[in-house]
């Protein structure tokens, strides 16, 4: 009897195109927040409100830089778009292992 392969591709290609989602979704709120937008705006609290969600990991590291104009330089946003891609890396690299251990077998 055949064990059911792990679909690798596929959820590397899934996984990439989430990650691409939410960095997207990081940036508008990095350039908002940046331009001081108001935060009452039904799109711009539907923004934060999704990406709240996101960042919630790494709040507290770093304290938000506030600028004179009422922008807001959202370094906790920016450890997040930094953070993630780090931890999709290491996520694929240890499938990557995996696979290769189940491919090693299968000979």
């Amino acid at each position: 009897m055949m064990a059911m392969r792990f679909p690798k591709n596929a959820f590397i290609k899934y996984t990439r195109y989430v990650l691409g989602f939410f960095e997207m979704l990081l940036g508008l709120r990095l350039v908002l927040r940046l331009l001081g937008a108001n935060p009452a705006a039904p799109i711009v609290d539907l923004l934060y409100t999704l990406t709240n969600v996101v960042i919630a990991p790494f709040r507290g590291i770093f304290s938000d830089i506030y600028l004179r104009g009422g922008g807001i330089f959202d370094l906790v946003t920016i450890t997040a778009m930094v953070g993630y891609p780090i931890i999709v890396y290491l996520i694929f690299e240890l499938v990557n292992i995996i696979a290769r251990d189940r491919d090693a077998e299968e000979i």
